[in-house]
């Protein structure tokens, strides 16, 4: 029996939702990006394909659409991940003998640069923050720490009050593939947590008992999507033009230490980076602004 694609599609996504139970965001993902092909198939012809209809050449014209309109690297790469997946399910369902992905050429990944701020649009932004209302204290403590320990926003959100030290000065840190790290905490940025757990944190707790450091105004543990809204809100408020996300700070704060002399290894260690070439990134940034200062500030660059 020859099934259309569209029918496939749904068993695959029923599949990865069922069986391998995927997240529903990804399985909207999934859904999206088979959409998509299905639709450029389907118009590229009167009958209805099947899955083993499609050839490699099929795919590498929908992959040229894609580009013609200007998608993004990234986006291509997903999309062709989500082809793979499928076409091996069909294979191991029965639904077609061959993967028309397998004969395509790896596609390369954009090498893109993190975007670090300069110094001064950090104290800018962070200057913004200012009062004496809890949840300024909060935030102010939130942004500092941030730029202070190089955090990850996803290992500032999972802090819990027996990580932070005050004494030591120190954050224990769960970081990536559930490794631990020990990450300094700046005398700025200790000065604001101490005064946020001292004179704010009760005022979101009340009553309950929250083993969170950072806490929502309703006394949950605060989620990194707020403290991206918070960000785009202190952003606009201090004029700066790029519109940085939280973890621009994370970037900022490797970059400033290079920019500074320190060593690659340390700056590997202090991000929680398992493969130095993750740091040596960072590396390219740094040589790019001293560049970019030799030309400005040279009289004869």
């Amino acid at each position: 029996m020859i099934y259309p694609l569209d029918s496939t599609i749904e068993q695959f996504l029923d599949y990865i939702m069922l069986e391998r139970r995927l997240s529903p965001r990804t399985v909207s993902s999934y859904r999206q990006d088979l959409i998509s092909f299905s639709g450029f198939i389907e118009g590229s012809t009167s009958a209805s394909f099947a899955p083993g209809c499609v050839k490699p050449t099929d795919i590498r014209k929908y992959l040229s659409n894609l580009q013609s309109r200007g998608l993004a690297r990234r986006t291509m790469l997903r999309r062709l991940a989500a082809l793979r997946s499928y076409y091996k399910f069909c294979i191991r369902r029965g639904l077609c003998e061959d993967n028309p992905t397998d004969s395509l050429a790896p596609m390369k990944r954009d090498k893109r640069l993190p975007r670090a701020m300069e110094l001064d649009d950090v104290e800018s932004l962070l200057a913004t923050i200012d009062g004496d209302e809890p949840l300024k204290i909060r935030d102010r403590a939130i942004f500092e720490l941030l730029y202070s320990s190089g955090l990850r926003l996803s290992e500032l959100v999972g802090l819990n009050l027996r990580d932070y030290d005050s004494t030591g000065s120190t954050v224990r840190v769960m970081g990536k593939g559930s490794k631990e790290r020990i990450a300094p905490v700046g005398g700025i940025a200790k000065l604001a947590i101490d005064r946020y757990l001292q004179v704010a944190r009760h005022r979101f707790s009340g009553d309950k008992e929250q083993k969170a450091v950072f806490l929502s105004r309703r006394g949950g543990r605060i989620t990194g999507r707020q403290i991206q809204r918070l960000m785009r809100a202190y952003d606009i408020k201090a004029g700066l033009s790029q519109s940085p996300s939280p973890h621009a700070l994370r970037h900022s704060f490797a970059t400033h230490l290079l920019d500074s002399g320190a060593d690659l290894r340390s700056v590997q260690e202090l991000l929680g980076h398992a493969d130095i070439s993750s740091t040596q990134i960072y590396t390219a940034v740094s040589r790019e602004r001293l560049m970019e200062s030799y030309k400005k500030n040279h009289p004869r660059s």
